[in-house]
């Protein structure tokens, strides 16, 4: 790095000239007023023109030892010396952003060259001079020598024509550089007319709060702003499930980028203070790299829901992809929130988020009440209620009563906001397990409207229409859910589950096996693998894979079910039948309530009696499995038998088709 005391004390570039001494900025002599942060940048860039001087060093430098949000900080003076300078983020003529790493002065410093002479053809062309006093010259090909010539008074009337023919020829590219005739210059240097974005992702939001107790609000600002711009059709947002794993990464923005399938980030910072919140927010291009767009928004945390909608619209404004009029509508139609109640609601957030265990269900209901308690108007607590309740009903022997109230709460959100998409989602779920198809099928494509990139409501949705034998609606939406959310084992197990139903085995493998690889703990994964190579016959394969499994999840009744099935097939039925006396014990001892384990169990025995039994049982409770009686490949051995047609009639399912599989 040059030293300070190698830089000169005025230092000028175009019409500009900065006395470091003086600590003056000036304008064709005239001082402009600068504060002294924005000036002190601009010594420090100026120390080193045409190299990157990184955040870290300007923080070191400037802001050492001192308690600030120093993002917002940074962000906040380069905005000020760009105005100053009549600079430009975009189309940069002085100082130049290179995203996530810092800045760079660009324009000559000290009547320095900017070499243009780069040869047309075999010819040379001319160059501009950047003197002292920041008027242009014209050098010729013969170099300097020529561009005096131009001046001199003896030269001939031709070439003064020339030279003046020339010099008008070059203010007109400027002229229209300058005014963007046509968009030119947006295509030259990549401004707001190229960018092209169809795909984003928002990145975990750093906390520069006090204190690592605000982390639940930063990730719970993160999850609302995917939520806002997933509600525009016509863009792609990556879910906060998918995202929150690169919170720590070491990875370029083109290596996520390519990961991904993004074309651009939204990355930022959030600062929390009692009442008082600062959100900053930065644009990136994924490729080529390089800064859109930033903002910093501050304001009081009742208006926290009006400020998400307008970075969503600020986005979408800077990388021009179309907003329907309904879609701008819900994204400027907010209403202020209790500051307590919205706290208490991502607190919620936070917990159901979590593994899912009674000690996380419980903490997750006692914030969304206690939301609703301090305000009984915010939609968005009732919404998680529902969303709990219905998430939880397969772990209780009161799958009904968590299935009512889960009704219950979904409708009290849409009452209160009806464009709230995890309500219609809900209500949806809610509406399967009553077998009511026609409300099934309309709240689903309703929450989907709503909000385009809601990945849980596409796997909902796919896994419906496979219930319903509609298979290759089923394989849109499941890639599509997997392209919204391809880091959740949830969405690609039940991807999985969507291919095998369509005859797509090989990608359905692969989609329970990438489920597995990000988190192998995963029982739904294991038991749709296993039940793939169980129907292809490789009995031993799916019986290492469910063994697996149980070394993750002891006592797990589904897993014991499959794997009891597994065994059975394989002719191990001692094997088999000391796993039904298991999965009888853990019923006794109401350790949960799964009774498909033991009616796979028994499928796999040849046990029809006992399997029809308690298919009749959980036909009368309208016990969730039911829904896909067609197409669960354990229950394979019981089909031929009359009584399973009859269920499915009463079930209300369609006449029993060919599955693409058999």
């Amino acid at each position: 790095m040059a030293d300070v005391a190698d830089t000169p004390q005025v230092v000028r570039f175009g019409v500009f000239e900065v006395d470091l001494r003086a600590g003056e900025l000036r304008k064709k002599g005239v001082r402009i007023r600068l504060q002294e942060q924005p000036l002190q940048v601009l010594a420090v860039l100026l120390e080193q023109p045409g190299q990157l001087v990184t955040r870290e060093e300007l923080k070191q430098k400037l802001w050492a030892g001192t308690i600030v949000d120093f993002d917002h900080s940074i962000n906040t003076t380069i905005n000020k010396l760009r105005e100053a300078l009549g600079d430009s983020a975009d189309t940069p003529r002085f100082i130049e952003t290179l995203p996530r790493r810092g800045y760079r002065f660009i324009y000559p410093v000290n009547g320095a060259i900017v070499d243009t002479s780069v040869p047309v053809n075999g010819a040379p062309v001319a160059t501009i001079i950047a003197p002292m006093n920041g008027a242009p010259i014209l050098a010729l090909p013969g170099g300097l020598e020529d561009a005096s010539k131009v001046r001199q008074p003896a030269a001939s009337w031709s070439r003064r024509r020339a030279a003046a023919v020339v010099m008008f020829a070059l203010l007109l590219v400027l002229l229209v550089l300058a005014l963007n005739v046509g968009g030119v210059r947006d295509q030259m240097v990549g401004g707001p007319g190229a960018v092209h974005v169809t795909s984003i992702a928002v990145l975990p939001l750093k906390n520069v709060s006090a204190g690592a107790q605000q982390e639940y609000f930063v990730d719970g600002m993160t999850e609302a702003l995917i939520i806002e711009l997933g509600k525009i059709s016509a863009l792609r947002v990556l879910s906060y499930q998918s995202m929150i794993g690169y919170r720590q990464t070491a990875k370029s923005l083109p290596q996520i980028a390519r990961e991904l399938k993004v074309d651009a980030f939204l990355e930022g910072s959030v600062f929390h203070s009692g009442e008082r919140v600062r959100i900053t927010a930065n644009l990136i291009q994924a490729s080529p790299e390089r800064h859109l767009w930033a903002e910093s928004y501050e304001f009081n945390l009742r208006d926290v829901v009006g400020v998400q909608g307008e970075v969503a619209r600020d986005v979408a404004r800077r990388i021009r992809v179309k907003v329907t009029p309904g879609e701008r509508m819900r994204l400027t139609t907010p209403r202020p929130v209790d500051s307590e109640a919205y706290e208490a609601y991502l607190l919620g957030r936070a917990h159901l988020s979590k593994t899912a265990t009674q000690t996380s269900w419980n903490k997750a209901q006692e914030y969304f009440e206690k939301a609703i308690d301090k305000d009984p108007a915010y939609a968005p607590a009732y919404a998680a209620l529902a969303e709990l309740y219905i998430r939880h009903r397969g772990k209780t022997r009161k799958s009904f009563d968590a299935r009512l109230q889960a009704r219950q709460w979904g409708e009290k959100a849409l009452k209160l906001d009806e464009t709230l998409a995890d309500a219609h989602a809900v209500l949806g779920r809610a509406a399967q397990q009553d077998w009511d198809w026609s409300g099934t099928e309309r709240e689903f494509r309703r929450a989907i409207e709503l909000n385009p990139s809601h990945a849980t409501a596409r796997t909902w949705y796919a896994m419906y229409l496979y219930a319903m034998q509609r298979f290759e609606e089923a394989v849109v939406e499941a890639r599509r859910a997997q392209q919204l959310d391809p880091a959740s084992a949830h969405v690609n197990t039940w991807a999985g589950g969507a291919y095998f139903a369509a005859g797509r085995a090989e990608e359905a493998v692969a989609s329970a096996r990438k489920a597995l690889e990000l988190d192998p703990s995963f029982f739904d994964a294991s038991v749709v693998l296993g039940r793939i190579h169980l129907m292809q016959g490789k009995y031993e394969e799916a019986i290492a894979e469910l063994e697996r499994a149980l070394t993750f999840n002891q006592g797990q009744q589904l897993v014991l079910g499959a794997l009891a099935h597994a065994y059975a097939r394989a002719g191990h039925r001692e094997k088999a039948l000391n796993l039904v006396g298991e999965l009888n014990r853990i019923d006794l001892e109401e350790r949960g309530y799964t009774p498909f384990g033991l009616i796979w169990a028994y499928a796999g025995l040849g046990d029809k009696e006992r399997a029809f039994a308690l298919l009749e049982k959980c036909y009368q409770e309208r016990y969730g499995r039911m829904v896909w009686l067609n197409v669960d490949p354990l229950l394979e051995p019981l089909r031929s038998d009359p009584r399973f047609a009859d269920l499915a009639r009463r079930v209300g399912l369609p006449t029993l088709a060919s599955s693409p599989r058999r």
